[in-house]
This record gives structure tokens, sequence and C-alpha cells, in this order.
């Protein structure tokens, strides 16, 4: 496979780790702290991570920056963000005792 459609998957794979993660710490009675902007924070430096591991492995010849963000870090942010709303939406009504 070529590095930039590994690099997209696993910025795909990050971003869904990414919303369970911002879901968890967005959703009272999950966990004993409800900060959404920590969930925000662990989600930037996933992303911050995932571009530094594909730096390493790859190298800059092949992921350049612009390469990084197009490829990388808008379908993060994409699939971040589908998951975290989504899960937002749904996990109240599934699990009783979780609310926003």
């Amino acid at each position: 496979m070529k590095a930039i459609t590994v690099m997209s998957y696993e910025h795909f794979i990050g971003g869904l780790i990414a919303g369970i993660i911002s879901a968890v710490f967005s959703l009272k009675g999950i966990l004993p702290i409800t900060n959404s902007v920590l969930g925000v924070i662990i989600s930037l430096i996933i992303v911050y991570l995932l571009g530094k591991h594909a730096e390493n492995k790859f190298g800059r010849e092949e992921i350049s920056l612009g390469t990084w963000v197009m490829n990388g870090v808008v379908p993060y942010y994409f699939i971040w963000m589908v998951v975290w709303i989504l899960l937002l939406n749904y996990l109240p009504v599934f699990i009783p005792g979780v609310v926003l």
C-alpha cells in the first residue's frame, strides 16, 4: 500500500478512538470526571502523535505537511466529529443513568 493510504487509514482509526474518548468525557455517569475540553485536548494530542508517527514511519519526502493535512487531519476531524455527535445522541438513550 502507498504511504498516504496507510496514513489515512491510521488517522481514520484514530478519529474513531478520539470520538469515543470525547464522548466518554462529555457524558455524565460514565467516568467520575465530566469535561468536554479534556476530551478535545486528548483528541488533539492523538492527531499530533499520529502525524509524528506517519512522519517517522514514511519520512518527510512522502508525507509533506499539505499531504498530512488533506489526507490525515481532515478525515480524522470528520470521523472524530461524526462519532462524537452520534455517541452523544445515542448513548443516553441506550444506557440508563447516562445524561448530557
